[in-house]
């Protein structure tokens, strides 16, 4: 059962794209609540995902209840 979490670390970034995601508590940065979804306020907003449990998987950060993908601008 450990594998999982670590698997799903090692994994998303690679599935996780900017786009809506399912709302669970707060929106993270950058996107709102549309319906049951926090929508991207623009394009550019980053990719997020629900956090779960434990922590953000490296170059992410938590964002309520999500992690958010960090970009370097």
């Amino acid at each position: 059962m450990r594998a999982a979490p670590l698997l799903l670390a090692m994994t998303a970034p690679a599935w996780a794209q900017s786009k809506p995601v399912a709302k669970i508590g707060n929106c993270p940065d950058r996107y709102m609540q549309s319906g049951s979804f926090c929508a991207l306020m623009r394009r550019d907003a980053p990719a997020a995902l629900p956090k779960g449990a434990g922590q953000c998987p490296s170059g992410w950060m938590q964002s309520g209840s999500y992690c958010i993908e960090m970009r370097k601008r």
